[in-house]
């Protein structure tokens, strides 16, 4: 049979069609071998678990429009797990045991198979135990097509380093779990936070001390644990010396710690945000910013002198200790910590917000968005060497950039360059939760049930949900809703940000809106 000149033509515009629609839903594979390993951070040999070999885990790279398949090999004597975090997919790939899937056992092998459907710095880890706190977990890269709309000259074709957080110890996760639970101090006294009446008299606040004792209030601190160290990649110090002066380079930076925040500062001067939780936001100029656990923040340096190389540091939120890598290709620039906080700044601010009866007493202002900060009084950096400092009006007085010049990033700068509307025609469905709980015995509530004992929310596929969370305990919290984005409701209008996380700061409100497009649990 004869071909005219029509069909031959159409014969290879589908041969042609269809050699697009392959290559933009290309099949990206990986095999990870889960193992038990031994690692050697402190001078201690300690068990770890290592995927191929390595902690943390392989980064991940793909495509948006790709197809993921990740065979896991569980190597380990226990069930064990991979979540996608931040990543929207099919509820059964969602990777969380006994609610999406079953446990992968030992011995056996369980493929994860999904589209790729959006781009940005996500991270992965496992959902097993406490497993993520000993290795499992590392960087999972979108990115985005070339010809995408949204391609951003300047910064998504910049060079780019994955950058995961994390923190190890000596001790057992399950040790630490159940030292949490029986109030021990003794991370409190390994760090130095104990605030004993020694201490208050040699820096004149033996007052501050008595008081804060007749209101049966716990020492200042503002991180649980303490760890032995502090990685970037693995690493506590490493040097990126492949970049010259005047050259840009993108962090894709997920915290993958426990319990640990750090604040990101850089040694050769401000950065710019140009994108939070996987999602684009206007580009922002900003000396530091706290990164929660289990957020992406994607940020661009520059390297600004010849034959140098800067520190990008992350400290842990207590300020025991801190992580560095260096970019650029000469000498190491020394780049000065973050000073000690002032523990008894604190004591005493949290002595004025506390009755006599030890209830919290009613602070008459809206809290929101990270803008004001309740443990400002404690930064040297910013109040100086008293609080007496302060600016007078109360609302100035726990806000960071309103008292200094450097420049911190709070959820109100965030801006999306896209409209971010959920659905006009989609009945709302509004809930309303507040976190509580008891810091002394580490036992967390929502809406007064233990978050473990907590049933299910029903929504709706279809829904818009407007979520109002309202943190009354004193205690920051970090909240992550899998297989959506939420809008966080900053005043930007059609053009609030796109989250996944979001930290709630002591005595804040913030809400959130999401369209409930996905099915399952």
């Amino acid at each position: 049979m004869k071909l005219n000149k029509l069909s031959i033509y159409l014969v290879v515009v589908s041969i042609f069609c269809a050699s697009i629609h392959l290559s933009a839903q290309k099949l990206v594979r990986y095999d990870l071998h889960v193992k038990d390993t031994l690692v050697n951070f402190t001078g201690k040999t300690k068990r770890a678990i290592a995927v191929n070999g390595q902690i943390p885990m392989p980064t991940l790279t793909f495509t948006q429009g790709d197809t993921a398949e990740i065979h896991v090999y569980n190597e380990l004597k226990e069930a064990t797990s991979l979540h996608w975090h931040g990543l929207i997919l099919p509820n059964k790939e969602d990777g969380v045991p006994y609610l999406t899937q079953m446990p992968i056992e030992p011995g056996t092998t369980h493929i994860y198979r999904f589209p790729i459907a959006q781009n940005g710095t996500h991270w992965y880890h496992s959902h097993s135990g406490l497993q993520e706190q000993i290795g499992m977990y590392g960087s999972m890269i979108l990115n985005k097509r070339n010809d995408d709309l949204t391609f951003r000259k300047g910064i998504d074709d910049l060079p780019t380093i994955p950058v995961v957080i994390s923190e190890w110890t000596d001790y057992n996760p399950n040790n630490i779990h159940r030292m949490l639970h029986n109030a021990t101090d003794w991370f409190a006294i390994k760090k130095g936070t104990t605030q004993s009446y020694a201490e208050a008299i040699k820096e004149g606040h033996f007052t501050t001390k008595v008081k804060n004792e007749f209101k049966r209030m716990l020492a200042m601190d503002v991180s649980d644990v303490y760890y032995d160290k502090f990685l970037l990649n693995g690493n506590q110090e490493s040097q990126l010396s492949q970049f010259k002066v005047g050259e840009k380079v993108r962090l894709r930076i997920s915290n993958g710690g426990a319990s640990s925040y750090f604040w990101l500062n850089y040694g050769g001067g401000k950065f710019q945000v140009v994108a939070n939780d996987g999602n684009d936001v206007e580009p922002t100029e900003v000396d530091r910013l706290i990164i929660a656990v289990s957020e992406t923040y994607d940020i661009v340096l520059t390297i600004p002198e010849k034959d140098k190389s800067f520190a990008f540091q992350a400290t842990s939120e207590d300020r025991i200790n801190r992580t560095l890598m260096y970019l650029g290709e000469g000498e190491k620039q020394k780049m000065a910590p973050l000073p000690r906080l002032k523990y008894f700044e604190g004591m005493k601010m949290m002595n004025s917000m506390m009755k006599m009866n030890g209830d919290l007493d009613d602070m008459g202002m809206q809290m929101s968005l990270n803008q004001m900060d309740m443990n400002v009084v404690m930064y040297p950096e910013i109040t100086g060497p008293s609080s007496a400092q302060l600016k007078s009006s109360e609302k100035d007085q726990y806000n960071s950039n309103a008292l200094s010049d450097i420049v911190t990033l709070n959820y109100a700068m965030l801006k999306s360059p896209h409209n971010t509307t959920l659905p006009k025609d989609a009945p709302t469905k509004e809930i309303k939760f507040e976190l509580s709980g008891n810091m002394n015995r580490y036992v967390w509530s929502m809406d007064n049930q233990v978050v473990s004992e907590s049933d299910k929310i029903l929504i709706k596929k279809g829904e818009n949900v407007r979520m109002i969370i309202y943190n009354g305990s004193m205690m920051r919290h970090p909240m992550h809703l899998h297989g959506h984005d939420f809008r966080v409701l900053n005043g930007q209008g059609d053009n609030a940000p796109l989250k996944n996380i979001i930290d709630i700061m002591p005595m804040e409100t913030d809400t959130l809106e999401f369209n409930a497009n996905m099915e399952g649990d």
